[in-house]
């Protein structure tokens, strides 16, 4: 054999593999949901603070400020949550091609409907950026006091 054919790996090695990948999928779903539960309840503290504060003219900069930080930090996780996902589904996808070599059925076999978790965060965080917009309009559209 020379050094340029690359060699199978042993079943020892596709086991090994195979676990480093579904701690990692694991690593990445724990992720999304840490950084968005934070996010969730950050921006719906603030957000409350924001409207206690909404009759006052005088804090209309810092309601703007606010609300913009929370339309960022918003998109920010969302992008992150897409990215993370991405990772997870590529290792969990290599745990079910290990499976297929291995004659193994943890992933394989696990029916699961695509797309559905990813379409509800996607719209709650719609209408957190949603809520984020009507509080700056209501900050600057409105008759205040």
């Amino acid at each position: 054999m020379n050094g340029n054919t690359p060699s199978t790996p042993s079943p020892e090695d596709l086991r090994v593999e195979y676990q480093a990948a579904q701690s990692s999928a694991q690593h990445h779903d724990t992720l999304v949901w840490s950084v968005t539960s934070i996010m969730w309840a950050a921006t719906l503290v603030l957000m409350g603070f924001i409207l206690r504060a909404l009759t006052d003219p005088t804090l209309r900069p810092l309601i703007t400020i606010l609300s913009a930080l929370g339309i960022v930090l918003t998109i920010c996780v969302w992008i992150f949550a897409l990215q993370l996902n991405t990772a997870k589904r590529h290792k969990y996808a290599r745990c079910k091609a290990i499976e297929g070599i291995l004659q193994l059925e943890q992933h394989r076999t696990l029916p699961w409907p695509t797309g559905c978790q990813r379409i509800l965060y996607g719209v709650i965080m719609a209408f957190f950026l949603l809520a984020w917009t009507a509080v700056l309009w209501t900050t600057w559209c409105r008759r205040l006091g």
